[in-house]
């Protein structure tokens, strides 16, 4: 047995060398390299009078350089290209939810929230929710009438899916993995995971021993990395090697789970939760507040200040670390354009309204509505983020000075409400026919972001190809208003400022 082991080792230790090459130097390098740019994006920005993220002015670009790229010179030396910058955004897509735990980390360090207020809140938002899946799915359908593209039975889709389905089977299946990778919930990294055409047939002891160290080669290096953590963190005081390894680690071990558990048993609130925990058990044995170690989670000195230290004199905190990775990602949204550019052009028209309804409805009715029931104004801002996916959503209410934790919990909440009840409130309540794509895919998109997306892929890819679309679409068209310093004065002036 010894023997077999060591056999095993042996054969791994080429793979392991791959891995560690690929994930902690090419995708580190990549990732290091795609900050510095955005860095110099942002000094220019800040020489103009325009208040744009740098990460989403790159996203654009990068969206439409490939676009002419594969236009000028096709899509196969376009896909070259595509292969390198895939090396730090396909890293990024695949973990970003672990990039919006912050928010709800810092959750505990918010003002105290009245029990008037609270009840508002809830309400406002499940009254929202409800509206907001009407007015789209009523809109979108009546707008496909109008325009003569709505397919009137079933028998007439299927016809027309069954000659579409050749030259869209790759697409869906680039859709399905894109859209996995946004959420966390592409299995390449499951144990359990059995590859696409390998029958479960007794695999040789050698290759075991190889999988099992490729499998948890990760675990292991953010194991030493926390013991490592857990040193400086008593020693020094620095808490940010401690936090951020069992941030990893705890999002990691909540992945593990089988995939239908990881829609109700989100890894975001599983492992944040624990997170916490692990963070007061921590500050208790060391003697710290528990309040001061959370201030400490998320210090303001990301890459964009990390040589601000004037202005930002505590070290970056673990927190700081998942935001800067999160504008990477942001910037990796542009693969996803790239990849549905064909159905951008093709459902524009029933695309394109729906969305502007939608940004016109979170931008500037929400706000107000919210003051005048009695929720703060930093809360009432808050909620323009409501339906808008994570990586968008943050530089939009951190543009309008509106709650980030607000807007946090109510996207990740959006979202696993659109899997858990959406398809009923749609063809239940609203009566829209299931064979109904686009407004099924236009109408969860807007409303519950990438979780419920993902949710879409597996049961009607050619929604769920939709539904991306009009998420990244509402969420970028949601950044150019509150880019618009006037539009910004508006809104805020709506809620007393």
């Amino acid at each position: 047995m010894f023997a077999r082991t060591l056999k095993g080792i042996r054969a791994a230790l080429w793979p392991l060398a791959l891995h560690f090459w690929y994930k902690y130097v090419l995708v580190a390098v990549g990732s290091v390299l795609v900050l510095l740019l955005l860095y110099g994006i942002n000094e220019v920005i800040k020489k103009t009078t325009i208040n744009f993220p740098a990460s989403v002015c790159l996203m654009l670009l990068m969206f439409g350089g490939l676009s002419l790229s594969s236009w000028l010179f096709g899509e196969d030396k376009t896909n070259i290209v595509l292969r390198y910058i895939d090396i730090p955004f396909g890293f990024a897509l695949r973990w970003m939810n672990i990039y919006f735990t912050p928010p709800f980390v810092t959750l505990v360090l918010s003002d105290k929230v009245s029990v008037a207020e609270a009840f508002t809140i809830a309400a406002v938002f499940v009254v929202g929710y409800l509206i907001g899946f009407g007015i789209i799915a009523y809109f979108t359908w009546g707008l496909q009438i109008l325009l003569g593209t709505y397919k009137t039975d079933m028998a007439q889709d299927e016809e027309t899916q069954s000659q579409e389905s050749d030259q869209d089977s790759n697409q869906i299946d680039k859709i399905k993995e894109q859209i996995e990778d946004k959420e966390g919930l592409n299995n390449e990294d499951d144990p359990h995971r059995v590859p696409h055409g390998v029958q479960t047939e007794e695999i040789e002891w050698e290759d075991k021993v190889k999988s099992f160290l490729l499998q948890w080669v990760d675990f292991m290096v953010y194991g030493i990395l926390f013991w490592v953590g857990v040193v400086v963190y008593y020693t020094t005081g620095y808490e940010m090697p401690v936090q951020l390894s069992t941030a990893v680690l705890l999002f990691r071990v909540c992945m593990l789970q089988p995939l239908r558990w990881r829609r109700f048993l989100h890894p975001i609130l599983i492992s944040f939760s624990v997170s916490l925990l692990v963070f007061y058990i921590l500050s208790v044995i060391k003697g710290q507040n528990f309040f001061s170690c959370i201030r400490h989670y998320k210090t303001g000195r990301t890459y964009l200040h990390l040589f601000d230290a004037n202005q930002y004199t505590a070290w970056p905190g673990a927190g700081d670390f998942f935001i800067s990775l999160m504008d990477i990602s942001i910037v990796s949204l542009s693969l996803a354009m790239y990849n549905y550019r064909k159905d951008l052009k093709r459902y524009f028209v029933s695309i394109a309204p729906p969305i502007v309804l939608c940004s016109f409805m979170s931008f500037f009715i929400y706000p107000p509505v919210c003051y005048h029931l009695g929720i703060s104004a930093s809360r009432s801002l808050g909620f323009t983020g409501r339906s808008v996916t994570m990586a968008l959503g943050m530089p939009l209410v951190i543009a309008l000075d509106g709650s980030t934790q607000l807007m946090a919990v109510t996207t990740i909440i959006s979202g696993i409400l659109g899997v858990l009840c959406g398809d009923f409130m749609l063809f239940k309540m609203f009566r829209v026919r299931k064979h109904d794509f686009v407004t099924r895919g236009v109408t969860f998109g807007v409303n519950c972001g990438a979780v419920s997306t993902a949710y879409l892929i597996d049961i009607d890819p050619r929604a769920g190809a939709m539904s991306s679309l009009a998420f990244t679409l509402f969420g970028t068209l949601m950044i150019v208003f509150s880019a618009i310093d006037p539009l910004v004065r508006v809104v805020q002036r709506l809620v007393g400022w």
